[in-house]
């Protein structure tokens, strides 16, 4: 799922406080896997928010 945009200029940073224990979870997750904790975030913020969007989607609408 990863779109992430290869150009700079379109990137940006979000600087958040995880607990070390959650980090240090994902940080030996992506070291199983062979990704980076970074790649791993992008794809976990990426499916939540599609996953809201497909809940929304189901609601009734008025």
């Amino acid at each position: 799922m990863s779109e992430k945009p290869s150009d700079p200029e379109t990137n940006a940073c979000i600087c958040t406080e995880i607990p070390k224990a959650l980090y240090d979870r994902v940080e030996e997750y992506c070291r199983s896997k062979g990704i980076l904790p970074s790649e791993f975030i992008f794809d976990a913020i990426s499916e939540k928010l599609f996953s809201i969007h497909r809940e929304r989607r189901r609601k009734p609408r008025l």
